[in-house]
């Protein structure tokens, strides 16, 4: 990672509108929820761990080299993708240690303790981006495997956490609400710097658990549910804000890369039939019955098909697999199905 890179991510918050929208959202929350006295108590319950959330999610996009999703209203619930809150914790400790200091003893001794809590912060955050756990965040083994990874690069992780606290410290004369906002950035180019420490270094897909220690088939499986979990929220929030087509790209793009994609077809198109709205999963649906019939699972297909119409009975299969559909239904003797395809025709 070269000093220009990291000054591009220093500066990424700012170059993207859909982060600088958000962090401008969150910044107005918590200015309110600081002014509105005991109910701005309640509001900063749910302001602060929502953005918590989307700075994980910030440099879990970096990692990859993307820019951050836009924050859904899922991010201001305290249920699904529980690993993404869980910097809240250490950001927050640390936070109060450096306060505390800088009350008790001045602003040189506060430094010191961020400078203490520096080299350490961003390899918590880098193993939870890559792992999804939060236990093995916080395993010694797994911190030093992530910071050896890094090599020279990581030093810059350590260096922008420290700016998150020294540049407040120098511009302590700005006003209240312009001290909120350089905080609120420093700390989204910080989270920034971390997910492309990991993408310099190629370890997004890389960091596992110590090599001393066996997979746990139970937590892998936990891992792929967490991990379809997210996307499936991330996607419900595109659909919710009218961008269908955005959110069944965020799971076909998944479904990509899923290390068991036949699983992870029928888990999404599960839960989306679930939805108020199903239509996104009937067109989930669509695609999914094509698969099928091109792998030729045509008992398969004709389940496909028989759920779907219970869901919507004007539900049909694209037009390209139509034959093969009627074909399918034939082969599996239902006549009723093959009638009401072919009236389709």
């Amino acid at each position: 990672m070269s000093p220009r890179d990291f000054l591009r991510e220093m500066a990424y918050p700012a170059s993207s509108s859909g982060t600088l929208i958000a962090l401008g959202t969150f910044l107005l929350l918590m200015l309110l929820a600081s002014a509105a006295g005991l109910l701005g108590i309640w509001l900063a319950i749910a302001v602060i761990p929502a953005y918590l959330r989307y700075l994980t999610m910030i440099a879990e996009a970096r990692a990859r080299e993307r820019d951050a999703s836009p924050p859904g209203i899922e991010y201001f619930t305290l249920v699904g993708n529980a690993w993404t809150l869980f910097p809240v914790i250490p950001v927050v400790v640390l936070g109060v240690l450096v306060v505390e200091t800088m009350q008790a003893l001045g602003a040189a001794a506060a430094l010191i303790v961020a400078l203490l809590g520096a080299p350490i912060l961003p390899a918590i955050i880098g193993v939870l981006v890559i792992t999804h756990s939060p236990i093995q965040s916080v395993d010694p083994r797994a911190i030093i495997r992530f910071i050896r990874g890094c090599g020279a690069s990581y030093a810059y992780a350590p260096l922008a956490a420290v700016l998150v606290v020294a540049v407040p410290m120098m511009l302590d004369f700005l006003p209240v609400w312009a001290q909120s906002l350089l905080e609120v950035y420093l700390l989204a180019a910080f989270f920034a710097v971390v997910g492309a420490v990991i993408r310099d270094a190629g370890l997004i897909d890389d960091v596992d658990l110590p090599d001393d220690t066996e997979p746990d088939p139970d937590e892998a499986l936990a891992a792929e549910a967490s991990d379809r979990t997210r996307i499936l929220n991330h996607a419900y929030g595109f659909v919710s804000r009218g961008n269908r087509d955005g959110g069944l790209e965020h799971i076909y793009a998944s479904l990509r890369t899923d290390p068991h994609p036949d699983a992870a077809w029928r888990w999404y198109l599960e839960q989306m039939l679930r939805w108020e709205d199903a239509y996104p999963g009937l067109l989930l649906a669509q695609q999914y019955l094509g698969r099928l019939l091109e792998h030729g699972d045509q008992v398969g297909a004709v389940k496909l098909m028989l759920r779907c119409s219970h869901v919507d009975a004007s539900f049909r299969p694209l037009t390209a697999d139509l034959p093969r559909a009627i074909a399918a239904a034939q082969a599996c003797d239902n006549r009723e199905l093959v009638e009401t395809l072919s009236r389709g025709r």
